[in-house]
């Protein structure tokens, strides 16, 4: 594994996607093959659920837990070099840093990659590379000083006329709304990665949510993604709220409820988490 320039990397996630494209992962359905392989996750289930996982971190939707780091560091061999390692957990720090100083409700902030004059076009550089930025107006001195307000002026207006036009479609378009909606008083589902239960308990274990506000997948579609298991079987709990990192707050949810049936030890993943479930008589 070639050595990182420390310079070119700040976020966790474009490091990610560099590594995984050196190690050869290209496209994430092999990605999620090796994944799955590595965990000992069978099924084509298991392979959707690692699908859509490392696409959101190889995005930067969503950020692994220590859990999912340690699987993806030794999937790609972070360990065999030392700066590799060094930056792969100062970014995943950072990365977790930045969403816990973002308040509750709004979105994390995203920090601006400005790519240095100095530095060569590089992987990171390519994908990082679509930015936008303000074109600057230069207005020629002769047009005087009323004159150019005039146009700040004239211009302010229509760029903030355009803004909220654009962010009420968004809001439009994202099923967001600031009124109350059926989950606003619905039960608060912790997350417990070790899970002590009794043969005949039922309890909700978890909780998937769905977009940032929005309502979760029907249990139908969530059902399908759930791991078989030996000691017991899941069902739908209704609707639920979950705290989210990515979400900075409460959120919609579903929740899950595990009935144990069998007496035994078991280790499974919903959504990326890790559980160890342990059912005694």
């Amino acid at each position: 594994m070639g050595e990182p320039d420390e310079t070119a990397f700040r976020h966790w996630h474009v490091l990610f996607d560099e590594l995984c494209n050196r190690a050869g992962y290209y496209d994430d359905a092999t990605l999620a093959s090796a994944y799955c392989a590595l965990t000992a996750s069978k099924g084509q289930r298991q392979h959707e659920t690692a699908l859509r996982n490392l696409n959101n971190w190889r995005s930067g939707r969503h950020l692994p837990r220590s859990g999912n780091l340690r699987v993806l560091a030794k999937l790609l061999n972070v360990a065999d070099d030392p700066q590799t390692q060094k930056l792969w957990n100062q970014l995943y720090r950072q990365a977790g840093e930045m969403e816990g100083k973002a308040r509750p409700g709004l979105p994390v902030p995203v920090e601006q990659y400005a790519v240095p004059s100095h530095a060569p076009m590089t992987a990171l550089t390519r994908v990082t590379g679509r930015q936008t930025g303000m074109t600057t107006l230069f207005v020629p001195e002769r047009l005087g000083r009323k004159r150019f307000s005039a146009m700040q002026a004239a211009f302010g207006g229509a760029v903030l006329l355009a803004v909220g036009a654009t962010a009420g479609a968004l809001v439009t378009a994202s099923g967001w709304r600031p009124w109350a909606g059926p989950a606003d008083h619905a039960p608060i589902i912790a997350f417990n990665p070790v899970v002590n239960m009794k043969v005949g308990d039922a309890r909700p274990i978890y909780a998937e949510r769905g977009d940032c506000g929005k309502l979760p997948r029907d249990w139908h579609l969530l059902a399908s993604d759930l791991p078989a298991l030996r000691t017991g079987t899941f069902s739908d709990g209704g609707l639920a709220r979950r705290f989210s990192k990515f979400c900075q707050g409460l959120t919609p949810a579903r929740a899950i409820v595990f009935t144990a049936s069998a007496p035994g030890i078991e280790e499974f993943e919903i959504q990326g988490d890790f559980f160890k479930m342990t059912v005694t008589d």
